[in-house]
């Protein structure tokens, strides 16, 4: 049973996003606070003040609520045998319906009807308080948010489209007001959810959120129904935020955003080039195929901790970004060196917006950006591919860049020589505006096809060189 909570404050597009993600993944959307708004309806039209909860108690004891769906999948609450639902969104029923679920009555009404209908159906629920309160075992728990002049501006647009006049200021002070009304009640107040993604929908299109939302549930109901091979638990290396002083989560968030002068690393460049050449000498082969992009996703095959900075020596003369692990920037120091050195920080195993954006700007801004698509270092080295993160796949289709191919091939001892193997650029052209799982998962199949290619042709390289090299000592003997 596939469960998904959706959280956050008024206008922050929850519901435009629950029924989207729904759809796609062909399961129930219910709205919960469509649920509020019909039970405030109910009590308007008895002429019950929505703020006595005595009367409003009385009224519960004879409510009955049916949720059906029409030819076109859209739910209407047919209330007391009333159909409710073409009154539920007019202006004045926002306060209504905030009033009405602030007591306990209604809530612990609304929260009964809703357990026993998500647990009956794969279902997609919206609200406030769904995965701290009133599903707390969902699969996959969101928090959606955004800044109150955005929810005012997108509750404008609506209330325009339906021929409506309203005071922009006014509505604004409604949002702020719903907001502490929301936050502040005593029974099942808004929060975000210790296990729940946070999504601020400030800056992104409906698209985007709704891919993102599609692609946790993917990644997450994926791990819950695989077969565990490993069952030895192996020590986790991320620091959960709620162990982290204010002042480092702090000093993290400003790593987020891509450091503009690389005056360091030239200067960091000059003095280690010669350190690495003489202890990882690096030969590039196909170095003219890089030459042949701007901004581009350079992926590259993840063996050791030093692949990870030799493209920057050996290839990016001038500026280029990497993703680099959250946790090697809780250290003070080296979260300092890789934001000189153009790293951003990515939360690994779960869904980071701000790293996406950050991303997304740097590649649309024609920066290079250095990614190992395995997401954790390959002990097979060229041998064979892991598992290649659908991320990258994304990032190449939401900023069409081309993606170069890499491969590091590393030598077992140092002061060996290595070789670092660029292949052709490539687009995934024909997936751009994709928005299914489906399409996401194809388009990443191709990166891995191409990821494969390149190091049988990296590895043959390798292989002839050395023959050759055979070949001449024995000559030479």
């Amino acid at each position: 049973m596939i469960n998904i909570a959706i959280d956050g404050p008024a206008g922050a597009g929850k519901s435009t996003i629950a029924k989207a993600v729904a759809k796609d993944l062909g399961i129930i959307y219910l709205d919960t606070g469509a649920m509020y708004r019909a039970t405030a309806y109910l009590a308007l039209q008895k002429g019950i003040d929505v703020k006595d909860e005595e009367k409003v108690a009385e009224m519960l004891e004879d409510l009955t609520m049916d949720i059906k769906y029409d030819e076109n999948g859209a739910q209407r609450i047919i209330v007391n045998g009333i159909d409710a639902t073409p009154y539920l969104r007019e202006h004045y029923m926002s306060k209504a319906a905030s009033d009405i679920s602030a007591l306990p009555c209604v809530r612990y009404k609304m929260v009964d009807l809703q357990r026993d209908f998500a647990s009956k159906n794969d279902v997609v629920l919206d609200g406030r308080d769904i995965g701290t309160f009133v599903l707390p075992n969902a699969n996959c728990k969101f928090f959606l948010t955004a800044t109150p002049q955005e929810r005012a501006e997108r509750r404008m647009k609506d209330l325009q489209e339906k021929g409506e006049t309203v005071d922009f200021d006014q509505l604004l002070q409604d949002i702020i007001q719903r907001d502490y009304n929301d936050s502040h009640r005593e029974v099942a107040p808004l929060k975000q959810a210790d296990d729940a993604d946070y999504v601020d929908t400030t800056s992104m299109s409906i698209d985007d959120v709704v891919a993102h939302v599609k692609e946790v549930v993917h990644i997450k109901t994926k791990k819950a129904d695989s077969t565990v091979q490993n069952t030895e638990k192996q020590p986790s290396t991320i620091i959960p935020s709620s162990e982290m002083d204010k002042k480092t989560l702090a000093r993290i968030k400003t790593y987020y955003k891509p450091e503009k002068s690389f005056a360091f690393y030239r200067f960091l460049r000059v003095i280690l080039r010669p350190i690495q050449m003489l202890v990882w000498p690096t030969k590039v082969i196909g170095a003219e195929n890089a030459k042949k992009v701007t901004g581009a996703l350079f992926t590259c095959n993840h063996y050791s901790k030093m692949d990870s900075m030799i493209p920057y020596f050996v290839l990016f003369k001038k500026e280029a970004h990497a993703l680099a692990k959250y946790e090697l920037f809780t250290n003070p120091v080296a979260g300092w060196f890789l934001h000189k050195m153009g790293a951003i920080p990515v939360r690994r195993g779960e869904a980071d917006i701000e790293a996406v954006k950050q991303v997304l700007r740097v590649l649309k801004d024609g920066k290079k950006l250095l990614i190992f698509p395995e997401g954790t270092r390959n002990k097979q080295g060229t041998q064979q591919m892991a598992e290649i993160k659908t991320g990258t796949a994304r990032f190449a289709i939401k900023s069409k860049v081309p993606i170069v191919p890499m491969i590091y091939y590393q030598s077992p001892k140092a002061f060996r020589k290595n070789w670092l193997y660029v292949g052709e650029p490539f687009t995934l052209e024909e997936y751009y505006g994709a928005r299914t799982i489906d399409e996401n998962h194809a388009a990443t199949q191709v990166i891995k096809e191409k990821m494969d290619e390149t190091r049988r042709l990296c590895n043959e390289y390798v292989e002839s060189v050395t023959k050759k090299k055979k070949k001449s000592t024995k000559k030479n003997k």
